[in-house]
């Protein structure tokens, strides 16, 4: 399962640019290295994806091309 993991999010980190593209400000649903649903509506998501795939096994990111920070 953390191997299937790693490479979901090796392929978000190297699709980034693509994702940002056609996803900027939605979450995306990464399964087996692709697309598999996305929704500005991260609990709608949430939803439908855990209905079709194990969730375990489903990388969650939100796509954005605003420059986020972290307060600590």
């Amino acid at each position: 399962m953390f191997e299937e993991h790693e490479q979901n999010w090796a392929w978000f980190r190297c699709n980034y640019g693509k994702l940002l593209k056609r996803f900027d400000g939605e979450y995306v649903a990464i399964f087996g290295r692709k697309v598999v649903d996305h929704d500005k509506d991260l609990d709608k998501l949430v939803r439908r994806v855990k209905a079709k795939y194990p969730i375990a096994k489903v990388l969650v990111e939100f796509v954005t091309s605003e420059k986020l920070e972290l307060v600590l």
